[in-house]
């Protein structure tokens, strides 16, 4: 995260969860040229910000109490679910970087990449099983289901430029929520609160998946490689439309709106300049910012019905975090 995690029990925490990723990243039964390539990703600077607002989520119900080893796989397996879709993702787009290094099927070739990616599932659902609860693999695999699901969707519509935009929320919902949610709840549930604080927590998560994507779909067109950690302009490149885009499109004249659409098609870079420009003058970034407003709204709604801690002041910091990406 861009921001000090100055706590020491979260920290503390996180490093637990650290721990028990290298730990069942690196087993003897793996081969060598297995682990090597499994070290890759545990090196990889990602955010681990899925695994921190599941522990954040049960610190915000349970207190200062010592962090269950429920708790600490249940995180661990929706990293490396989180882990294996962007190992996935990345062949899907043809991406050469993450997290400002070469991309995982770059280094070692898709043939290794793809089974690797199934690898990371099949090591979650081991650790999913020993959390020992039901209801806990049961929302999960709904969580993969609809990764997947909302990843189909959108490489199915790509170059197809008249999404509605309710339906590209969809989309997101599907392609990204789904593990904030899941993350939030699986915390709330493990600390044993009652079933509505449950879905209070989930769709909070809703919410904040939904501000953390349109954020990074405005970072992709106003932002830079840096602050997205890959490849800027990727959506461009790959002929996919996200929220910037379809804003911009109801907005255009009709003339603007065929140069925009014949851009889009020809993957122009030099047109991509033109459409960058009408996205600065046509109100499209104060829009996108209007709804990642609405969302933080809500994640703030749910964070009023918490006690006053750390750690739902901490929560709260996540939450200004990721709108402050594209706004700040």
């Amino acid at each position: 995260m861009s921001f000090e995690l100055n706590n020491a029990q979260i920290r503390a925490d996180m490093g637990q969860v650290d721990g028990e990723l290298r730990r069942v990243l690196s087993l003897p039964r793996y081969s060598k040229p297995i682990r090597v390539a499994l070290d890759y990703l545990i090196k990889s600077p990602g955010k681990r910000l899925r695994p921190l607002l599941t522990v954040l989520s049960y610190r915000s119900i349970a207190g200062d109490v010592a962090l269950p080893k429920s708790v600490i796989r249940l995180a661990t397996a929706i990293e490396l679910i989180h882990m294996a879709s962007l190992v996935h993702d990345d062949i899907i787009d043809a991406a050469d970087t993450r997290h400002g290094q070469p991309s995982f099927h770059k280094q070692f070739g898709v043939e290794v990449a793809i089974p690797v990616g199934v690898l990371l599932y099949s090591i979650s659902l081991k650790l999913l099983a020993d959390v020992g609860q039901i209801e806990v693999i049961s929302r999960v695999s709904r969580a993969v289901d609809q990764l997947c699901g909302g990843e189909l969707d959108q490489v199915l519509s790509r170059n197809q430029f008249d999404i509605p935009v309710a339906d590209y929320l969809l989309v997101l919902k599907k392609k990204t929520s789904a593990l904030f949610s899941l993350s939030v709840w699986g915390g709330v549930l493990l600390a044993g609160a009652a079933p509505k604080k449950g879905q209070d927590a989930f769709h909070f998560g809703t919410s904040l998946g939904l501000l953390f994507q349109v954020s990074d779909d405005l970072l992709d067109v106003i932002g830079r490689s840096d602050q997205l950690l890959k490849e800027a302009n990727q959506d461009f490149i790959l002929g996919e439309i996200t929220l910037p885009m379809i804003v911009l499109l109801k907005r255009l004249s009709p003339q603007d709106r065929l140069k925009a659409l014949g851009i889009m098609e020809s993957r122009d870079w030099d047109g991509l300049q033109w459409l960058v420009m009408q996205l600065s003058d046509s109100g499209v970034r104060e829009e996108c910012s209007e709804l990642m407003a609405r969302y933080q709204a809500r994640c703030e709604g749910y964070l009023g019905t918490l006690p006053r801690t750390e750690y739902s002041e901490i929560l709260e910091r996540v939450v200004g975090y990721i709108s402050g990406r594209a706004t700040g």
